[in-house]
Protein backbone atom coordinates (compact mmCIF):
# COMPACT_ATOMS: atom_id res chain seq x y z
CA UNK A 1 0.00 0.00 0.00
CA UNK A 2 1.14 3.51 -1.27
CA UNK A 3 0.90 5.90 1.28
CA UNK A 4 1.99 10.03 0.80
CA UNK A 5 2.93 11.97 3.15
CA UNK A 6 -1.00 14.60 2.29
CA UNK A 7 -2.18 11.34 3.74
CA UNK A 8 -0.69 11.45 6.78
CA UNK A 9 -1.74 14.08 9.71
CA UNK A 10 0.64 13.24 12.28
CA UNK A 11 2.31 10.69 13.92
CA UNK A 12 -0.80 9.05 15.61
CA UNK A 13 -1.84 7.90 11.94
CA UNK A 14 1.11 6.31 11.74
CA UNK A 15 1.19 4.47 14.31
CA UNK A 16 -2.93 3.32 13.25
CA UNK A 17 -1.75 2.27 9.72
CA UNK A 18 1.19 0.10 10.23
CA UNK A 19 0.55 -1.30 14.26
CA UNK A 20 -3.11 -1.44 13.67
CA UNK A 21 -2.24 -3.43 10.60
CA UNK A 22 0.01 -6.23 12.25
CA UNK A 23 -2.66 -6.42 15.01
CA UNK A 24 -5.31 -6.48 12.94
CA UNK A 25 -4.00 -10.16 11.08
CA UNK A 26 -2.13 -11.24 14.89
CA UNK A 27 -0.84 -14.49 14.31
CA UNK A 28 -1.95 -17.74 16.12
CA UNK A 29 -0.35 -18.53 19.56
CA UNK A 30 2.86 -20.56 19.27
CA UNK A 31 2.00 -24.04 20.63
CA UNK A 32 4.13 -24.93 23.74
CA UNK A 33 5.95 -28.30 23.42
CA UNK A 34 7.10 -30.12 26.74
CA UNK A 35 9.49 -33.15 27.04
CA UNK A 36 6.80 -35.27 27.61
CA UNK A 37 5.16 -34.51 24.72
CA UNK A 38 8.01 -35.16 22.17
CA UNK A 39 8.43 -38.77 24.40
CA UNK A 40 4.79 -39.96 23.55
CA UNK A 41 5.29 -38.49 20.16
CA UNK A 42 8.04 -40.73 19.53
CA UNK A 43 6.35 -44.19 20.99
CA UNK A 44 3.35 -42.89 18.56
CA UNK A 45 6.10 -42.70 15.75
CA UNK A 46 7.42 -47.09 16.88
CA UNK A 47 3.98 -47.72 16.70
CA UNK A 48 2.82 -46.67 13.40
CA UNK A 49 5.73 -46.81 11.67
CA UNK A 50 8.48 -49.02 13.55
CA UNK A 51 11.42 -48.03 15.61
CA UNK A 52 13.56 -47.65 12.10
CA UNK A 53 11.39 -44.54 10.90
CA UNK A 54 12.02 -43.13 14.65
CA UNK A 55 13.77 -39.98 13.54
CA UNK A 56 13.85 -36.31 14.41
CA UNK A 57 11.97 -34.84 11.66
CA UNK A 58 9.09 -37.92 11.79
CA UNK A 59 8.51 -36.86 15.45
CA UNK A 60 8.16 -33.36 14.53
CA UNK A 61 5.66 -34.47 11.93
CA UNK A 62 3.63 -36.18 14.39
CA UNK A 63 3.55 -33.44 16.93
CA UNK A 64 2.98 -31.15 13.82
CA UNK A 65 5.87 -28.41 14.81
CA UNK A 66 8.85 -27.84 13.72
CA UNK A 67 12.20 -29.62 14.66
CA UNK A 68 13.29 -26.92 16.75
CA UNK A 69 11.56 -28.12 20.01
CA UNK A 70 12.89 -31.14 19.73
CA UNK A 71 16.45 -30.56 19.98
CA UNK A 72 15.84 -27.69 22.60
CA UNK A 73 14.40 -30.73 25.06
CA UNK A 74 17.27 -32.96 23.48
CA UNK A 75 21.14 -32.78 22.09
CA UNK A 76 20.48 -35.34 19.36
CA UNK A 77 18.51 -38.45 18.63
CA UNK A 78 20.88 -40.96 20.58
CA UNK A 79 19.60 -38.65 23.47
CA UNK A 80 16.40 -38.75 23.08
CA UNK A 81 16.35 -42.74 22.27
CA UNK A 82 18.23 -43.16 25.98
CA UNK A 83 15.44 -40.90 27.85
CA UNK A 84 12.95 -42.71 25.61
CA UNK A 85 14.25 -46.32 26.59
CA UNK A 86 13.40 -45.46 30.57
CA UNK A 87 10.37 -43.46 29.56
CA UNK A 88 8.55 -46.47 27.73
CA UNK A 89 9.79 -49.20 30.35
CA UNK A 90 8.30 -47.24 33.21
CA UNK A 91 5.01 -46.49 31.50
CA UNK A 92 4.50 -49.84 29.81
CA UNK A 93 6.80 -52.39 31.81
CA UNK A 94 6.33 -51.46 35.67
CA UNK A 95 4.11 -53.66 37.22
CA UNK A 96 2.51 -54.28 41.15
CA UNK A 97 1.18 -58.16 41.28
CA UNK A 98 0.65 -60.47 43.99
CA UNK A 99 1.29 -63.14 41.74
CA UNK A 100 4.83 -64.20 40.64
CA UNK A 101 3.47 -65.52 37.13
CA UNK A 102 1.89 -62.34 36.47
CA UNK A 103 4.72 -60.38 36.38
CA UNK A 104 5.61 -62.82 33.22
CA UNK A 105 2.06 -62.64 31.85
CA UNK A 106 2.38 -58.70 31.63
CA UNK A 107 5.65 -58.96 30.02
CA UNK A 108 4.62 -61.46 27.71
CA UNK A 109 1.19 -59.70 26.76
CA UNK A 110 3.08 -56.24 26.27
CA UNK A 111 5.74 -58.24 23.32
CA UNK A 112 1.83 -59.62 21.78
CA UNK A 113 0.26 -56.06 21.89
CA UNK A 114 3.08 -53.46 21.46
CA UNK A 115 5.51 -55.69 19.21
CA UNK A 116 7.18 -52.24 17.54
CA UNK A 117 7.63 -51.00 21.00
CA UNK A 118 8.74 -54.43 22.29
CA UNK A 119 11.20 -54.90 19.58
CA UNK A 120 12.60 -50.86 20.43
CA UNK A 121 13.20 -51.81 23.79
CA UNK A 122 15.00 -55.32 23.50
CA UNK A 123 16.06 -55.94 20.02
CA UNK A 124 18.84 -53.41 20.09
CA UNK A 125 22.14 -53.17 20.53
CA UNK A 126 23.57 -52.50 23.91
CA UNK A 127 25.97 -50.54 25.22
CA UNK A 128 28.55 -52.20 27.48
CA UNK A 129 27.82 -50.14 30.59
CA UNK A 130 24.24 -51.11 30.45
CA UNK A 131 22.72 -53.61 32.80
CA UNK A 132 21.34 -56.97 31.32
CA UNK A 133 18.75 -57.80 31.74
CA UNK A 134 17.21 -54.71 32.55
CA UNK A 135 13.51 -55.06 34.51
CA UNK A 136 12.23 -52.01 36.53
CA UNK A 137 10.80 -54.99 38.54
CA UNK A 138 13.47 -56.29 39.18
CA UNK A 139 15.11 -55.31 42.88
CA UNK A 140 10.85 -55.64 44.47
CA UNK A 141 10.75 -58.93 42.32
CA UNK A 142 14.03 -60.74 43.87
CA UNK A 143 12.66 -59.20 47.38
CA UNK A 144 9.26 -61.00 46.87
CA UNK A 145 10.74 -64.44 46.12
CA UNK A 146 13.46 -64.43 48.93
CA UNK A 147 10.93 -64.05 51.20
CA UNK A 148 7.91 -66.07 50.17
CA UNK A 149 10.68 -68.83 49.37
CA UNK A 150 12.68 -68.40 51.70
CA UNK A 151 15.80 -68.16 50.02
CA UNK A 152 18.83 -66.35 50.22
CA UNK A 153 18.67 -63.14 48.03
CA UNK A 154 21.52 -64.25 45.62
CA UNK A 155 19.54 -67.93 44.90
CA UNK A 156 16.46 -65.79 44.67
CA UNK A 157 18.29 -63.29 42.10
CA UNK A 158 19.61 -66.95 40.45
CA UNK A 159 16.26 -68.44 39.74
CA UNK A 160 14.71 -64.50 38.78
CA UNK A 161 17.33 -64.28 36.07
CA UNK A 162 15.98 -67.83 34.23
CA UNK A 163 12.75 -66.46 34.28
CA UNK A 164 13.45 -63.72 33.01
CA UNK A 165 16.06 -65.30 29.73
CA UNK A 166 12.63 -67.59 28.91
CA UNK A 167 10.68 -64.50 28.71
CA UNK A 168 12.42 -62.61 26.78
CA UNK A 169 13.39 -65.31 24.37
CA UNK A 170 9.57 -66.38 24.37
CA UNK A 171 9.23 -61.94 23.59
CA UNK A 172 10.95 -62.21 21.13
CA UNK A 173 9.48 -65.07 19.73
CA UNK A 174 5.74 -63.21 19.82
CA UNK A 175 6.81 -59.88 18.73
CA UNK A 176 8.32 -60.93 15.65
CA UNK A 177 5.40 -63.38 14.88
CA UNK A 178 7.29 -66.19 15.32
CA UNK A 179 4.76 -67.76 18.08
CA UNK A 180 1.49 -66.38 18.70
CA UNK A 181 1.00 -67.72 22.34
CA UNK A 182 -3.36 -67.10 23.83
CA UNK A 183 -3.39 -66.32 27.38
CA UNK A 184 -4.53 -69.81 28.60
CA UNK A 185 -1.10 -70.89 26.70
CA UNK A 186 1.25 -68.30 28.21
CA UNK A 187 -0.29 -69.56 32.13
CA UNK A 188 0.39 -72.97 31.32
CA UNK A 189 4.20 -72.96 30.12
CA UNK A 190 4.80 -70.43 32.45
CA UNK A 191 3.33 -72.70 35.40
CA UNK A 192 5.33 -75.68 33.85
CA UNK A 193 8.98 -73.82 33.37
CA UNK A 194 8.29 -72.54 37.00
CA UNK A 195 7.60 -76.28 38.64
CA UNK A 196 10.80 -77.34 36.88
CA UNK A 197 12.84 -74.00 38.54
CA UNK A 198 11.08 -75.05 41.79
CA UNK A 199 12.33 -78.36 41.57
CA UNK A 200 16.13 -77.30 41.33
CA UNK A 201 16.17 -74.21 43.52
CA UNK A 202 14.44 -75.61 46.29
CA UNK A 203 15.41 -79.08 45.57
CA UNK A 204 11.04 -80.62 46.01
CA UNK A 205 11.19 -83.75 46.51
CA UNK A 206 7.32 -84.63 45.99
CA UNK A 207 3.94 -83.49 44.53
CA UNK A 208 3.10 -82.03 47.87
CA UNK A 209 5.98 -80.06 48.59
CA UNK A 210 5.92 -78.62 44.85
CA UNK A 211 2.15 -77.58 45.31
CA UNK A 212 3.22 -75.97 48.71
CA UNK A 213 5.92 -73.86 47.05
CA UNK A 214 3.63 -72.73 44.07
CA UNK A 215 1.05 -71.90 46.37
CA UNK A 216 3.09 -69.84 47.95
CA UNK A 217 4.63 -68.05 44.83
CA UNK A 218 0.59 -67.43 43.97
CA UNK A 219 0.39 -65.36 47.13
CA UNK A 220 3.72 -62.69 46.86
CA UNK A 221 3.40 -60.71 50.56
CA UNK A 222 3.65 -57.31 49.09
Amino acid sequence: MYISSANIKNKTDINHIFIGDITGAAMAPRKRIFKEDILEASIRVIKKQGAASLTVRNIAAELECSTQPIYSEFKNLNCLKDELYKYAAEKYLRFCFSNYKEYAIAFLTFAKKEKELFKFLYLRRRGSEEKLPDDVNYAVTVELLSRNLEMEPERAEQMHHWMQYYCYTMGVMIATDYRDLSPMEMHRELTELYSIMLRHYKEVKSEDELQYWLNKSRNLII
